[in-house]
């Protein structure tokens, strides 16, 4: 299975549904347990960006293979595709212009899945693109492409040398997006922004390795399209110019038609003003759409939002009553490529919900490309749990459009969504006195009744539609697709993901961390129990604790899915304030004419950023230099800072002061493996945990202990092994079922031991567990009142170092008595 299988997750209907309620805090949640980037496909289906501009179509072709290159004058961080080009360097670092543009769009995941790849794989060439998760931006994908730099004003040899680069990283975005079934990509006029290539001619050669591509049968009878888009007017110009000068004169059509080849296919007659689509049924009548009795009416707005301009949405407005134009006064669009859409209530209307689509200002500005998208969008909405749809001949009015065109496109946008295999009743709704109207969508509806009738005499259409319509489906089902240098961590958070989608009316969530949630998140359960429906518990027994959730299935997902994130900030919060305390216990940062630089807070900032080896950084109004060691105030005035190691001199650590290295088998001592050989268990991963805070701490401790550290293991969930490479071990981290000997840190001298201690997470798709060495010292048998190690003759200043069962469970009460020395992941099947 490759790195992607294994990462894609086909999602059902249902579990949509659920997932559309609860994205950020599903990412969230995947991000904080596995260290690992969940990407959400069908955009549309999850939600979309609000108030963005819209993009501008300038020109379109479809060449001879059915790919179409379109050129735009678009937002590249808004534009809406599968997947977007970012224009990176060999480093991807996203430091400025559309790269910086991008992930900051994006947020943090771009970049730290981009540290990721460079870290396991190296440098990308100049010339090469990768494929990555798009974060947050409005696709599924970010494509990586590394273009060629020259110098300011380049002379023809310096261009000529970086031509073949140029196009082969165009030849690598066209290949990768063959090779991954995307069906759109966005590409920038790659290399003419900071890498200083002249524009005219990067568009020149971006348009010949398309053509080039083609020649040599590279899209594989793909249904491609590539969009160029710049958001820049000479750059668009640019593009413009050389498609059509490039592939005019090899395309099929030149211009853009809302219509497309073929999307009438599959479409039947039932009577004479209704047509079957597949499970999709389009109905043609006259009729007042004020008065229609279906789930949902659509209404055609002005973009001011002003019900009372209109025929049609004055119409709708004085039937629903004044509150509807009070809700659409309030509410937020939702952005599609050539509109907004405003969702309301219906009132008085006889329907559930109205949907307000707001295509343009004016005539001027309106084109066939938006009212098509608008159609479509309305579909797609509607599919959400609703069985009828009516819509009015949109655009004939303000608008401008010819009625046939009309008919044409609406017809088209109808037969396209039924490709989805979506029961779906829809109503075109003709003014009755309209009978140019109502003439033009009957010589559509004929005229597709005709088509169809020959394709009959042709072959059977039913099965040819039916199995392409699955083919489409299959291409396009939603997916959660799960990203991480680690293909452990992917098959842990796809694991986790089906758990949580997994209908039931009740749902454990077991997490220490429970007990550090605040009042503001005490507020947010409450809100989440009226928001679902659902009944929340927390629990603390045994010194296990955690969240129980009753309700109806889908419900029970959601707030489960929200309490996991909640749990998951909380947990992140507590590992930051150890993080901080841990560092300021072996490095100071000291600024002579600023002491607020000494608080561990601040200290520990400055660390991280010092190891993580930032020239700079800038926080309160100040800039820490760390080259030349200086602070600057927001007067300029300079002041020397200082870092002091309490203990032992150190310097970074892979970038920070922790790291997790694979290493081979032979790592894990003699004793160890022959302990897991003996329990069955077959090791897939053995990864070294080195953190200098933790050792140098470990090294102080072991001379107040004096007696020589044991090794010794503990079982871990999958989300904690991440935890306790950066703060060590924490008793809210991995606590047994019983804490019979004590409110502590237990361990176990054996493998068999730390198995049976821990019971095992029926979820987690391996078994985790940490080598350690561990600080003893002396010692006595537990009880479950302890919290702290008790007194050697009832002197409180004198106290043991561990309590025991006198076997093989240990149990120590400080984090730093223990030292994390290698992660080894066993195959859960092999257990005996």
């Amino acid at each position: 299975m490759s790195d992607q299988e294994q990462g894609l997750m086909p999602l059902v209907p249902g579990q949509m549904a659920i997932l559309r309620q609860c994205k950020s805090a599903f990412c969230q949640a995947v991000q904080a347990k596995f260290n690992c980037m969940a990407v959400l496909s069908e955009a549309d289906s999850f939600g979309s960006n609000s108030g963005v501009s819209r993009a501008e179509k300038r020109y379109s072709t479809k060449l001879s293979s059915g790919v179409e290159v379109s050129v735009w004058k678009d937002d590249l961080t808004r534009h809406k595709v599968a997947a977007v080009v970012n224009a990176a360097n060999e480093n991807l670092k996203h430091g400025g212009g559309l790269a910086q543009a991008l992930s900051d769009a994006g947020g943090p995941m771009i970049q730290k899945w981009s540290d990721d790849f460079v870290q396991k794989y190296g440098k990308v060439p100049v010339g090469e693109a990768v494929l990555g998760p798009a974060g947050s931006l409005p696709c599924e994908y970010i494509i990586h492409a590394v273009g060629p730099y020259v110098s300011p004003n380049p002379s023809k040899w310096e261009t000529d040398q970086a031509t073949p680069f140029l196009m082969n990283a165009v030849k690598k975005i066209l290949e990768i997006a063959v090779h991954k079934n995307i069906s759109s990509v966005a590409i920038p006029a790659l290399s003419s922004g900071l890498f200083h290539f002249p524009r005219d001619l990067c568009a020149n050669i971006i348009v010949k390795t398309i053509k080039q591509f083609e020649e040599y049968a590279g899209f594989h009878g793909k249904n491609l399209e590539i969009h160029l888009v710049n958001h820049d007017e000479p750059s668009v110009q640019e593009m413009e110019r050389a498609t059509k000068m490039i592939l005019d004169s090899h395309s099929i059509s030149g211009t853009y038609s809302g219509g497309q080849k073929g999307r009438n296919q599959g479409m039947t007659s039932s009577s004479s003003n209704s047509f079957q689509f597949g499970d999709l049924t389009l109905h043609l009548k006259r009729g007042y759409i004020e008065k229609e009795e279906v789930d949902v009416i659509v209404n055609t707005i002005a973009t001011t939002r002003n019900l009372s301009h209109g025929e049609i949405s004055n119409a709708i407005l004085k039937k629903a009553s004044r509150k509807i134009q009070d809700e659409i006064s309030r509410s937020s669009p939702l952005s599609f490529s050539g509109g907004d859409l405003y969702i309301t209530k219906a009132y008085d209307l006889k329907c559930t919900a109205v949907y307000h689509t707001a295509l343009a200002d004016n005539a001027l500005k309106a084109t066939h490309t938006a009212l098509y998208n608008g159609v479509l969008e309305c579909l797609r909405k509607a599919a959400w749990g609703y069985k009828s749809i009516s819509f009015p001949a949109i655009g004939t009015g303000n608008l401008g459009f010819q009625r046939q065109d009309v008919a044409r496109i609406m017809t088209d946008a109808v037969a396209e969504f039924a490709k989805q295999m979506t029961k779906l009743h829809v109503y075109f709704v003709v003014f009755p006195k309209d009978n140019k109207m109502m003439e033009a969508f009957e010589n559509e509806m004929k005229r597709r009744k005709g088509e169809a009738k020959s394709s009959e005499v042709r072959n059977d259409v039913t099965r040819s539609f039916d199995s392409a319509a699955k083919q489409t489906t299959a291409n396009e089902i939603p997916t959660v697709e799960f990203f991480s240098v680690s293909k452990e961590a992917q098959r842990e958070a796809k694991a986790w993901a089906f758990n949580m989608l997994k209908l039931s009316d009740n749902m454990t969530i077991r997490n220490n961390h429970v007990i550090y949630l605040d009042q503001r998140d005490h507020e947010n359960l409450l809100s989440l129990q009226a928001k679902f429906h659902v009944l929340i518990k927390e629990f603390f027994r045994s010194g296990n604790g955690g969240i129980t959730i009753t309700g109806s299935p889908s419900d029970v997902s959601c707030a489960a899915i929200e309490v996991e994130s909640m749990l998951c900030k909380a947990q992140e919060d507590f590992a930051k304030a150890e993080e901080r305390d841990i560092l300021y216990s072996v490095v100071r940062w000291s600024c002579k004419d600023e002491p607020w630089i000494q608080t561990p807070e601040t200290s520990a900032v400055l660390e991280k950023a010092y190891l993580a080896g930032n020239e700079e950084i800038t926080f309160s109004n100040h800039k820490v230099r760390f080259k030349s060691m200086v602070l600057i105030d927001n007067s300029g005035v300079f002041s020397k800072m200082k870092r002091t190691c309490l203990l032992d001199p150190f310097e970074a650590l892979k970038n920070s002061f922790y790291a997790r290295i694979v290493r081979s088998e032979e790592y894990v001592d003699k004793e160890g493996r022959r302990a897991l050989e003996d329990f069955g268990l077959r090791i897939v991963k053995v990864e070294k945990l080195e953190n200098i805070a933790l050792q140098q701490l470990f090294n102080k401790n072991e001379q107040r202990v004096k007696d020589k550290p044991k090794r010794l293991y503990q079982r871990v969930s999958a989300q904690f092994c991440d935890l306790i490479c950066r703060v060590g071990f924490q008793k809210e981290f991995a606590p047994p079922a019983e804490q019979r000997y004590g409110n502590g840190i237990y361990f176990s001298s054996t493998v068999d031991g730390a198995l049976k201690l821990w019971k095992e997470q029926d979820h987690e798709q391996y078994i985790y567990i940490i080598q350690a060495r561990v600080l003893t010292g002396k010692s006595t048998i537990g009880s479950q009142d302890f919290i702290l190690p008790p007194t050697i003759m009832g002197d409180p200043l004198n106290r043991y170092d561990s309590v025991s069962d006198k076997g093989q469970t240990h149990v120590i009460f400080s984090g730093q008595q223990a030292l994390p020395e290698c992660l080894i992941i066993c195959d859960k099947s092999s257990a005996v």
